[in-house]
C-alpha cells in the first residue's frame, strides 16, 4: 500500500523530541539532521504519530479541495459515512448529519456499515469453508503491516475487501460507474487503501472526520437551519458495531461456540504483534478480528472530537439500538450478489539490508558502548534497544546523536574541558559553604589539590560574599575587586547561585598574581609599612641631629598617619565592587 504524501511532518513545529519514533509501531520515522521525516515506503498511514505528537507536527494530506471540486462539477457524488460518525458528530443526531452533508452538496448520504454487513457475512462464509486461521481484512493499517513486515502471515489474511471498498463497489454497481463515492471516516490509512491498484476506482476520495469538521466550520451552514433528512439506500443494523472490538462477529451473527473458542477480537499494535507471534507458532484460533487502533476505529487518528473512547463507544451502541428496522435480507442478498467482495493480497516486504555484527558493534562504540553493560536500552532515542538504534543508524533511519545519555556525557565532558581550561579561577561550594569542585586555574592560585574538596571555603578565603548570595541577600556579586595577600593574588570576583540547586559558583577573573598585581589597598599597606621602617631608621641614625631631623620626620609621620587613616576608612567600608 503506497502511503506517499499521506502523512508528513511540519518542520516548523517539530521539536526533535523523538516522540514519533518512540510510538511508531513500525519505526517508519527517519531522523535526518535532527528533523523527523515520515518514510512513505515504511509508513502504514495508521496515524499513530498524528494522534500522539505533542507539538502537532504530524499532518495528514487533505483531500477536501478535491471533494469540493467533485461537487462543483454537478455530477452524482455519494457520501459513504463510517458508522462511528455518530460519535464524531453527536450534536447532529436525529437525521441532522445526513441533512448537513446534503447541504454541503452531496447527492446522497449512505452508510458504510452496509458494506460492513456484506464483509462480515463473506468472512463468516470463508471461515466455515476454510478451517485454518484467518485475520479479518477490514483494517487497512493492519493488512499493510502484515504485507510489509510479516510476509509469513500474508496467507492468513482473509481475501475479502474492506467495508469501505465493498460499499463503494456496491454503490457504483447500483448507481453507475460515473457516480463518485467519497468515504468519510476517522482513519488516514483509508486514503492509502483507496489508491491500491487492486481496488482503485471504487472510492474516488477519502475525507477524515477532521477534514469534514474543517469544511463545516468554514461553510455558511447553520445547524439551526437544518431539517432532518433520511439516510439513503439500504439501512444498516448490526454492522453499525463494526468500529468496536467484536463488531464483525456480531454483524456476522457468528455462533457462541465460535465466539468462545475460535474467535478473538483485539485492538492496538501491541496485541496485533502478539497475534502475529501466535500465528507464527501455529494458532488454534480460526478468526482474528484485529483493529490497529487501541479500542478500535472509535479511536482513529483523525476522529478529532476530544471525547474519550468510552463515550464514543456508547454513542455507537446507542446508534445501533436505534436502527430504524431490521435488516432486509432480500436487499442484502441482492447487494452481495452484484458486488465483488474478494481481493488478492500479496506480500510487499520492505527492503532490509544485511547488516553484520561488526557494523553494529562499530556504531555502538561511537556512543561509548563497547561492552554489553554499556547498553542501557533506556528507549530515550525512540528505539527499544541500543542495538535497534544502531541498526537504524546503519539503514539511514536514525542518527548516532539520538542517544540521550551519551550526548549528556559528551556535553558534560565538553563543559568540564571548558571549565578546566579556563584562565579564570572557578570554585563551587554547597549550602554549607564547603568546596564541591574547582578548576585547575583556581588550584594554581591557591596552591591547593583534590584534598580541599569537602573543606570549608573559609580555609582559603573570606566566604562572606558567598554567604550573601546563598542567603539571597543579594542576587549576585559582579566584578568586585578582591585580593588575597597570603597568596599574592588580586582579581575581579563574580559570585552567583546555580538555579534549582543549593550551590554557589565563584569566578575570579582578570587575575594578577605576585606583588605587581596587588590591589590599590594592598599597595597602600605595603608602601605605608615600608615607609614607616624608613622613618624609624632615620630617627635612630640621626638622633644627634634631633632638632633639625625631628621637623622632617614629623612631617613624614603626618603623611604616614594620613595613609593609615585612609587604610582604616577603606577597611571599614563594605568592600569595593557591586552587588545585584
Amino acid at each position: 500500500m503506497s502511503t506517499l504524501g499521506i502523512i508528513s511532518t511540519n518542520k516548523a513545529r517539530c521539536r526533535d523530541c523523538y516522540r514519533c519514533v518512540r510510538i511508531c509501531p513500525v519505526k517508519a520515522i527517519r531522523i535526518s539532521e535532527g528533523q523527523a521525516q515520515v518514510d512513505p515506503t515504511r509508513c502504514l498511514a495508521c496515524g499513530t504519530c498524528v494522534r500522539e505528537c505533542p507539538q502537532k507536527a504530524k499532518q495528514v494530506r487533505s483531500d477536501l479541495a478535491r471533494v469540493q471540486g467533485m461537487i462543483a462539477d454537478d455530477g452524482t457524488v455519494i457520501a459513504s459515512i463510517a458508522p462511528s460518525y455518530v460519535a464524531a458528530f453527536p450534536d447532529y443526531g436525529g437525521g441532522l448529519f445526513a441533512a448537513l452533508l446534503k447541504k454541503l452538496g452531496f447527492t446522497m448520504v449512505t452508510e458504510t456499515a452496509v458494506g460492513a454487513e456484506m464483509v462480515a457475512r463473506e468472512t463468516a462464509r470463508l471461515v466455515d469453508e476454510e478451517p485454518h486461521a484467518h485475520v479479518a481484512s477490514a483494517c487497512p493499517a493492519l493488512v499493510d503491516m502484515i504485507v510489509k513486515y510479516h510476509a509469513s502471515a500474508v496467507g492468513n489474511i482473509a481475501p475479502v475487501v474492506s467495508p469501505m471498498v465493498a460499499h463503494a463497489r456496491y454503490l457504483k454497481g447500483r448507481y453507475g460507474e460515473e457516480a463518485r463515492v467519497v468515504f468519510i471516516g476517522p482513519c488516514p490509512a483509508k486514503k492509502a487503501e483507496a489508491e491500491l491498484p487492486d481496488v482503485a476506482g471504487a472510492v474516488d476520495a477519502v475525507l477524515t472526520f477532521e477534514e469534514l469538521r474543517t469544511w463545516v466550520d468554514s461553510s455558511q451552514v447553520r445547524k439551526d437551519q437544518l431539517r432532518s433528512a433520511d439516510i439513503d439506500d439500504i439501512l444498516a443494523s448490526l454492522a453499525r458495531l463494526f468500529p468496536l472490538e467484536g463488531g464483525l462477529a456480531e454483524a456476522a451473527s457468528m455462533g457462541p461456540d465460535l465466539l468462545r473458542q475460535d474467535f478473538v477480537a483485539i485492538s492496538g499494535s501491541v496485541e496485533v504483534e502478539e497475534m502475529l507471534e501466535n500465528l507464527k507458532n501455529g494458532s488454534t484460533v480460526r478468526l482474528f478480528e484485529a483493529l490497529f487502533c487501541p479500542g478500535g476505529c472509535i479511536n482513529g487518528a483523525c476522529f478529532g472530537d476530544g471525547k474519550d473512547v468510552f463515550r464514543r463507544r456508547n454513542y455507537v451502541l446507542q446508534h445501533q439500538k436505534r436502527a430504524a428496522r431490521p435488516t432486509d435480507e432480500a436487499d442484502y442478498a441482492a447487494a452481495m450478489e452484484q458486488t465483488d467482495l474478494r481481493r488478492a493480497v500479496s506480500e510487499n516486504p520492505i527492503d532490509r539490508p544485511q547488516i553484520s555484527e561488526d557494523e553494529i558493534r562499530a556504531v555502538l562504540a561511537r556512543t561509548g558502548k563497547t561492552e554489553p553493560e554499556d547498553e542501557l536500552n533506556c528507549g530515550a532515542c525512540g528505539y527499544h534497544s541500543c542495538r535497534d538504534n544502531a541498526i537504524a543508524v546503519l539503514t539511514g533511519m536514525a542518527e548516532h546523536n539520538m542517544c540521550i545519555p551519551w550526548m549528556r556525557k559528551v556535553a558534560e565532558r565538553k563543559t568540564d574541558q571548558i571549565i578546566d581550561n579556563s584562565p579564570n579561577g572557578i570554585v563551587i561550594v554547597d549550602s554549607s559553604l564547603r568546596i564541591v569542585d574547582f578548576n585547575t586555574a583556581f588550584a594554581g592560585l591557591f596552591s591547593c589539590g583534590p584534598g580541599i574538596v569537602g573543606k570549608p571555603l573559609s580555609t582559603l578565603m573570606d566566604p562572606g560574599d558567598f554567604e550573601k548570595v546563598l542567603a539571597r541577600s543579594v542576587d549576585r556579586i559582579v566584578n568586585k575587586d578582591v585580593s588575597f595577600p597570603a597568596y599574592h593574588v588580586s582579581a575581579s570576583m563574580n559570585v552567583y547561585r546555580l538555579e534549582d540547586e543549593e550551590m554557589v559558583v565563584g569566578i575570579l577573573a582578570n587575575v594578577n598574581k605576585g606583588t605587581g598585581g596587588l590591589s590599590r589597598l594592598d599597595h597602600i599597606r605595603q608602601e605605608t609599612l615600608s615607609h614607616a621602617e624608613e622613618v624609624i631608621q632615620k630617627q635612630m641614625l640621626m638622633a644627634q641631629e634631633i632638632a633639625s631631623i625631628l621637623g622632617e620626620t614629623t612631617s613624614e609621620t603626618r603623611v604616614l598617619l594620613r595613609k593609615l587613616t585612609e587604610l582604616m576608612k577603606e577597611s571599614e567600608e563594605n568592600g569595593h565592587g557591586s552587588t545585584q
